[in-house]
């Protein structure tokens, strides 16, 4: 059982996103929380964590060429991760067969296994069931200028696994 419903926010100098994972199995990157942005994570043994997607209820596996999908079946060597926290409070997650990072960057870039898009803030989902299906289709973005939490992105309720035990 998924104990922990997370967002996987990450960043470089130009773009912010969301990872999600839609019905049909692609992963790539959201600009705005959305339903297929929710994630389960659930930690299989110290530092490996499975994640599965709430909507779609596949869970993300990266093949043997570094690729991300998602996929019905679990595989233990495909769909499990090593989960990294790093200094700054991100954190990454590494394939624990093949060794390659989860990456929302292009799969034509240079970087790709490096830094950009890698690290990802585990924030907690605080989309309600109904609401989520509501939300604009264009992705629109809505700043609170009152709020010590301009962009919207629940700093204070960075949430990982590692941290936590399940009960």
């Amino acid at each position: 059982m998924f104990r922990k419903e997370v967002h996987l926010y990450t960043d470089n100098h130009r773009r912010a996103m969301y990872l999600q994972m839609t019905v049909d199995g692609k992963v790539s990157g959201s600009d705005a929380q959305t339903c297929n942005s929710v994630l389960q994570l659930k930690s299989v043994n110290p530092g490996h964590t499975v994640i599965q997607g709430k909507s779609s209820s596949l869970f993300l596996c990266v093949d043997s060429g570094g690729n991300l999908r998602g996929q019905g079946q679990y595989s233990e060597a495909d769909c499990t991760f090593r989960e990294l926290l790093l200094a700054d409070g991100y954190t990454r997650f590494l394939s624990s067969h093949h060794g390659f990072p989860v990456s929302l960057a292009s799969r034509h870039s240079p970087d790709r296994h490096t830094v950009p898009f890698t690290r990802f803030l585990p924030l907690r989902n605080t989309l309600a069931g109904d609401s989520v299906a509501e939300q604009p289709p264009n992705n629109q973005r809505y700043f609170n200028l009152d709020s010590d939490d301009l962009l919207g992105m629940g700093l204070n309720t960075m949430v990982s696994p590692q941290f936590s035990v399940d009960k």
